[in-house]
Formats: structure tokens, sequence, C-alpha cells
């Protein structure tokens, strides 16, 4: 897990482990649990690349349409 991401898969797993019943919160393991976070970790990796092709997409884009003055030298 990333630093950044750390905070935020924490919150998430606390989250649902706060709106578990007390019995199925005894019923999954914290083995089970670092899977789940996991699994977000992943999840937020996979939607950070998505938002970083289309920032680089724009980019290409508008660089495509930006005029680059001659200066002549």
């Amino acid at each position: 897990m990333t630093d950044k991401q750390r905070p935020t898969v924490v919150k998430v797993i606390e989250a649902f482990r706060s709106r578990l019943s007390d019995t199925a919160r005894n019923q999954i393991t914290d083995a089970q649990f670092a899977d789940l976070a996991m699994m977000i970790e992943e999840a937020i990796a996979e939607e950070l690349g998505t938002a970083a092709d289309i920032v680089e997409e724009a980019l290409k884009k508008l660089r495509a349409v930006t005029p680059k003055p001659d200066l002549g030298l």
C-alpha cells in the first residue's frame, strides 16, 4: 500500500468493520481484512491510472492545438 493511499484504505476498512454486527466482525479474520485492504488499494491504483491516462490524453490534445511561436533563435 502506498503511503498516500494508506489513510484512505484504513478509513474504508474501519468504516466497513464498524457497520458489521459483532457476530459478523468476529467471523472475519485480520487476514481477510488485509485482503480487502489490498483489493481496495488495487481499485484506487486502477482509478488513479485511468485518471492519469485521461489527463495525459488531454495534455497531448492541448499541446497539439497550442501555437508554438518561432523566436528565431
